[in-house]
């Protein structure tokens, strides 16, 4: 028997560099899913934008870096970096009448209309942070104010720990086309497994719908023959000896068959 140290890593060529934007791509990954999750749209449903706030300069350097992975992850087009939290949500402030009420009385009404002509960004900043705010002055604790937001129109966000990812939420005819054309490809893929086709057969993919089916096929023909190995896609019935199923999707109904090329 030979007995040897046990490895120890070589610590000078860790790139924390690197470390740095794998984490921070992890993370906004995973709260643009949750945006994506809280307005009900599927990964699989291509989007035009993912708008990103970092907690500081040096992070938001690293998203040039980060940035293929999280539009991967995605499924967007493209990020935009942006500033305030304000760009994408509205804040709304309240007193919190059951403290704010014993404790100022008949002087609450001046502490209501305070609040109502305060920068409700920077307040919710402060409150977010612990920091008591100073307001017509009256110096208010955090608990003293209660602070609500609404998702802008046209995005769904998610914010946490002093990040904030913002989805745009438009889908236009083109990306709907795209993401019907991506969700008929899961499909098809799942019926070659269903027919118990082998992962490198050729195929010939069958199929017919309405006029939408058609256009999602004319558009992105070369996608789906190439993700499902389709040597054809044909618009007419399938022979009997196909595996065929009824489809039904985002508005699509449609019968799709498959045949193994010989």
């Amino acid at each position: 028997m030979h007995l040897d140290d046990y490895p120890v890593a070589d610590e000078s060529v860790i790139d924390s560099r690197l470390t740095d934007v794998s984490r921070l791509a992890m993370r906004l990954s995973s709260m643009g899913r949750a945006a994506r999750s809280k307005a009900s749209i599927k990964v699989r449903q291509p989007l035009a934008t993912a708008m990103i706030k970092t907690r500081t300069a040096e992070e938001r350097s690293l998203l040039e870096q980060a940035g293929p992975q999280i539009i991967d992850e995605l499924n967007v087009r493209d990020i935009v970096a942006f500033d305030a939290d304000n760009e994408v949500v509205d804040y709304k402030l309240q007193a919190n009448m059951p403290i704010l009420g014993p404790k100022y009385g008949m002087e609450l009404h001046y502490i209501i209309e305070a609040l109502a002509a305060a920068d409700a960004q920077e307040v919710a900043a402060k409150v977010d942070a612990g920091e008591s705010v100073e307001l017509s002055g009256y110096e208010l604790e955090p608990e003293e104010i209660l602070v609500s937001s609404d998702d802008r129109e046209g995005f769904a966000v998610s914010s946490d720990a002093g990040y904030t990812v913002a989805i745009a939420t438009e889908v236009t005819p083109e990306l709907r086309l795209e993401g019907q054309a991506r969700e008929l490809v899961h499909r098809i893929q799942n019926m070659r497994r269903a027919a118990d086709f082998d992962i490198a057969d050729r195929i010939i993919t069958y199929y017919q719908g309405d006029e939408n089916l058609s256009e999602v096929v004319r558009v992105h023909s070369d996608y789906i023959r190439q993700e499902t190995l389709s040597d054809e896609l044909l618009e007419a019935p399938a022979p009997s000896d196909a595996h065929s199923e009824d489809q039904n999707f985002d508005g699509i109904k449609a019968t799709v068959a498959l045949v193994r090329k010989a």
